[in-house]
């Protein structure tokens, strides 16, 4: 060990984002914190998030992290001398032990910039999850290489760090409270109940789930569609007012409008939303570094279909937890969704496949385990490649 430790640790993580936001990372980190918290460490969140969620948590909010200041503000030296006064300042006061930063390399450079300066004045742990690979804005001077931790959440998003950025995280997949999605025994919806939980931007593939609907409706197939619309998510690119449009715009051309509903789903409802379906679709169209929705579906006893792009598969596996198509593929979409839909034993033993799985693999008790022990002890800094 690096220090005398003691069995609680006072851990603050870092990230631009949290719940009413709605993401992958912001998920993850809501539930990492949670449990943290339950484990007895003193735990504080760093954030841009300007009304985050609380219960109970010991939250900081700050415009320096909210992303539409960090793009006005980025490249300035005002930004990083503010940065490290905040950050200084508020390490200081919670006497940190461990900070972990999430995406520090992406967005703007300032945040890590800061950090690293005050990881060497103050000697507290500085860990880093690669949440996903590209722009890396630390390029220049890629202070994370001398961190105390670095991690890609999946061996997809450690390819792309290899390949982009010659770096290469040890890969630590983010896990799931098994307990929370874990859902009652139900009867099948009749008709059944498809859902696509995914945020409205054009790489989660939503118009592809669409006419893959509109394929199964002119086969005769009945089922509903439930589609998850929620507007508060980290849209640096302002994509979502757009592809919304596109995506109503597409279940109207297609008659679909008495068989798709589109619901506002807040992070805390994602397991009731479980619950009251069948089956769950995730076909990104572009490379998906994790997926932290297919693992969540399986928790919940569900079969998944998803594409072959970027993490996808290592959480999927094909014939067993569910299927895994090419993406973009509406028709091989349409044919796997029908699939299951057509055998409710093969749904029933992809379901509790996939629970098993979730249980065996992707638990976050067992993430937070490997996580807390990289916290306490000095490990080989991975390498360059």
């Amino acid at each position: 060990m690096a220090r005398g430790w003691t069995a609680t640790m006072r851990i603050v993580h870092v990230h631009w984002a949290y719940p009413p936001t709605t993401g992958g990372v912001e998920s993850h980190l809501a539930d990492v914190i949670r449990l943290q918290r339950a484990r007895g460490h003193a735990v504080t969140l760093l954030t841009g998030e300007p009304e985050p969620l609380r219960d109970g948590e010991d939250i900081v909010s700050s415009p320096l992290l909210n992303l539409d200041e960090a793009r006005r503000l980025s490249g300035t030296s005002a930004y990083l001398d503010a940065l490290r006064h905040f950050l200084g300042a508020a390490l200081t006061d919670r006497r940190a032990e461990v900070v972990h930063g999430h995406n520090l390399h992406h967005f703007a450079p300032e945040p890590g910039l800061a950090l690293d300066e005050a990881r060497a004045r103050l000697g507290v742990r500085l860990h880093h999850t690669f949440h996903e690979t590209w722009p890396d804005l630390l390029h220049d001077r890629p202070v994370y290489r001398d961190w105390d931790g670095n991690y890609a959440i999946s061996e997809h998003i450690q390819r792309e760090c290899a390949r982009r950025i010659g770096f290469r995280p040890e890969v630590l997949r983010p896990g799931v409270d098994t307990d929370r999605f874990a859902a009652p025994p139900r009867q099948p919806n009749d008709p059944p109940v498809i859902a696509h939980p995914a945020r409205l931007l054009p790489w989660k593939g939503v118009h592809v789930t669409v006419a893959a609907f509109g394929i199964l409706r002119d086969r005769g197939t009945d089922a509903r569609l439930l589609l998850t619309d929620t507007r508060r998510i980290a849209d640096w690119d302002g994509e979502l007012e757009g592809y919304r449009r596109t995506v109503l715009g597409l279940i109207r051309r297609l008659g679909l409008e008495d068989l798709v509903e589109v619901r506002p789903v807040a992070y805390a409802e994602m397991p009731r939303l479980y619950s009251e379906v069948d089956l769950v679709v995730y076909p990104s169209v572009e490379a998906e570094p994790f997926g932290l929705v297919p693992v969540e579906a399986m928790a919940a006893g569900l079969p998944v279909v998803v594409t072959r792009c970027g993490g996808l598969p290592e959480s999927v596996r094909d014939g067993a937890t569910g299927f895994v198509v090419p993406p973009d593929d509406p028709i091989a979409l349409a044919d796997a969704m029908a699939a299951i839909i057509a055998d409710p034993g093969l749904a029933r033993r992809m379901g509790a496949a996939g629970r098993a799985r979730a249980l065996a693999s992707f638990r976050l008790q067992s993430y937070l385990d490997v996580l807390e022990a990289r916290y306490r002890v000095d490990v080989p800094r991975p390498s360059a490649v």
